[in-house]
């Protein structure tokens, strides 16, 4: 898919969260309803991003979204299954966590088009915002890479051992498994 990285902010916390504070905090603070807080290990790839981002873009123009918000059906494709109490136990912030992500789902547009690559102005924008959320919440946000992982892999309910490879096409197949899984 070619296009812009999936707009994301990677947070760090000095010490272990409180999960259900933390993700009210979140709720209170963020700038809109299109950002989405995950755990860590969750995002681990644009590609894995994108798809859901399509998959759950694609209910909503359709009206066939299983989840109330927007923002609960992408994470509900993240966490590739049909309950969406499930999607948050999976992807979202837990007891204990220091890390994650802050996520900015971009608006929707006509069915199977693309967001418009965000300017210069646009981009810097979100990065006053992540850092004043960040700051709101006493976390710091990290220039970090997303990378795949074993360990967010099986948080998301990927099955894998030892022997996995994890691979962006891995967890595109259990971004799809959502419309399979229940």
């Amino acid at each position: 898919m070619d296009g812009f990285d999936f707009p994301h902010f990677s947070w760090n916390s000095t010490s272990p969260v409180e999960a259900g504070v933390f993700t009210k905090a979140f709720l209170k603070h963020r700038p809109t309803e299109h950002w989405v807080l995950v755990g860590p290990g969750i995002a681990q790839c644009h590609m894995q991003l994108w798809t859901a981002w399509n998959s759950a873009a694609r209910r909503q123009q359709r009206g066939t979204s299983l989840a109330r918000s927007f923002d609960a059906e992408f994470l509900r494709y993240m966490a590739g299954t049909h309950h969406v109490s499930e999607a948050f136990k999976r992807a979202g912030v837990r007891d204990g966590d220091q890390s994650g992500c802050f996520l900015v789902l971009p608006l929707i547009g006509k069915e199977g088009e693309m967001p418009a690559t965000p300017s210069s102005g646009e981009v810097e924008q979100l990065e006053r915002q992540a850092l004043q959320l960040a700051s709101s919440m006493d976390v710091d946000i990290q220039n970090t890479e997303l990378e795949c992982n074993i360990e967010g892999s099986k948080r998301l309910g990927v099955q894998v051992d030892e022997h996995t490879v994890v691979s962006c096409d891995l967890l595109i197949g259990h971004v799809l498994s959502s419309e399979f899984n229940s």
